[in-house]
């Protein structure tokens, strides 16, 4: 997520143009109340099996990459060519090198003489399923977006009840004043410079995989019912960006 480095450079250099410090920034016990206190908060509301996928949403928003839907229409094409050529039965030979799980499992269907409306069937409610399990995961995040904020002002009303518990040491006001906005500060931050982008990234991945799954439903039984590779790539590309349309002679040629 590179929008992020941006985000960080902006800071930084905006600190720097002002004359600031960094020092004042820092605040150990405001940056664990703030983090651990959401992240704590979020996995009260959810199961552990489910908490325990937390890490997770952090490893896919910075580096998994959305499916390729220009690849997926390729492979049906050439999947359809084989069983135009040679029969449907002939595609199981094929399958064992496919690294597609999803396209895989619905081809195998397909082998195996399943009616059209049973292999759509299955295959939409796999991805019902998988939505499910995303939407868990991003709801986590979502709900730190909500939580990161609440845990600041919790912090700064701390800070402010030990400031006004000790108003006989003027000295130590405009410290502890710091150190109580800092919360804030955190809680603001994390909610809408981290968490907020993580949870907007995943939605977005999940999209992008929704919206190749169904693809592949569209092809897979597009070729179980004999349609020639042309028409399969007519049909699957109305779907993608206009510029990921090559047609199925480029395809081929590029095969």
């Amino acid at each position: 997520m590179a929008g992020l480095g941006l985000v960080f450079v902006a800071v930084i250099v905006s600190t720097i143009m002002d004359g600031n410090s960094f020092g004042p920034l820092i605040g150990p016990s405001s940056f664990v109340l703030v983090l651990f206190g959401a992240i704590g908060a979020v996995f009260a509301g959810y199961r552990m099996d489910d908490a325990k996928k937390f890490p997770k949403g952090f490893i896919v928003a910075f580096t998994g990459a959305p499916p390729d839907p220009d690849s997926v229409i390729t492979t049906l094409m050439n999947f359809a060519e084989a069983a135009r050529r040679d029969g449907i039965l002939a595609l199981e030979a094929g399958l064992e090198e496919l690294d597609d799980e999803f396209m895989k499992s619905g081809l195998q269907m397909v082998v195996d003489g399943l009616e059209g409306e049973d292999v759509r069937d299955v295959m939409e409610a796999e991805i019902t399923a998988m939505e499910s399990r995303h939407e868990s995961l991003i709801g986590m995040y979502k709900k730190l977006v909500e939580y990161a904020p609440t845990l600041g002002m919790i912090g700064t009303v701390i800070g402010l009840i030990n400031i006004l518990g000790n108003l006989s040491d003027p000295d130590a006001l405009g410290t502890g004043m710091a150190l109580a906005l800092l919360t804030t500060l955190y809680g603001v931050f994390f909610a809408n410079i981290l968490f907020g982008p993580v949870a907007a990234k995943l939605e977005t991945l999940n999209a992008m995989e929704v919206a190749s799954r169904s693809l592949t439903v569209e092809g897979i039984l597009a070729i179980r019912e004999g349609s020639s590779p042309r028409h399969l790539v007519e049909k699957l590309e109305a779907y993608i960006e206009p510029e990921l349309r090559i047609g199925s002679k480029a395809r081929l040629e590029a095969a």
